[in-house]
């Protein structure tokens, strides 16, 4: 009687290690950026954490995510992004220099109080006011002009605000500014 043979054997921890590189190497410098900010998360995490340690809005990390979970690198489970194997992780940080690998191990985000996106809490009190010129429909130079500020400087505050808000758009400001104050209103 003639045994069987399997005709492949279960890859080894390298075999996947090196498949894993691949994939890494083969990613967008974008999205490669993304997954390698990710080793410092927690194991799982919201996108809305990695969007406000990268400092970019959600919508805009949007097809770097979905290139990597179509790499085969994360998942989403639910409204939660994770590593798809407990090798990815050493992977990706084998792919960034040391001192970055390092760096990121010490300073590993810890649970902070968490703030939701949209919080006005985060903005300074010019870009605040920045903001409040922006839900009255003025211009960067109309708004520049009433501050006695340079249009630069305006656009400059308006980038912080996006970027701490996890906005994209001067829509989504007016948007979030409309919502907050009809909550306001008895």
């Amino acid at each position: 009687m003639e045994k069987l043979v399997p005709t492949s054997t279960p890859p080894t921890p390298d075999d996947v290690r090196a498949r894993l590189a691949g994939r890494v190497a083969g990613l967008s410098p974008s999205a490669r950026h993304l997954v390698q900010a990710t080793t410092a998360l927690p194991s799982s995490f919201r996108p809305a954490r990695l969007s406000a340690l990268l400092g970019r809005s959600l919508i805009t990390l949007l097809p770097d995510i979905e290139e990597a979970i179509a790499a085969g690198l994360l998942v989403a489970i639910d409204d939660m992004l994770a590593f798809s194997h407990e090798l990815v992780r050493p992977t990706v940080e084998a792919s960034m220099p040391a001192a970055v690998v390092a760096a990121l191990r010490r300073e590993r985000p810890r649970a902070a109080p968490a703030r939701q996106p949209g919080d006005l809490g985060l903005l300074s009190d010019r870009e605040l006011e920045v903001a409040q010129l922006v839900a009255l429909a003025l211009t960067n130079q109309q708004i520049a002009v009433r501050l006695d500020r340079s249009p630069h400087t305006v656009n400059f505050h308006l980038r912080q605000i996006f970027r701490k808000l996890g906005l994209a758009s001067r829509v989504e400001l007016v948007s979030l500014l409309g919502r907050r104050e009809a909550t306001r209103r008895p």
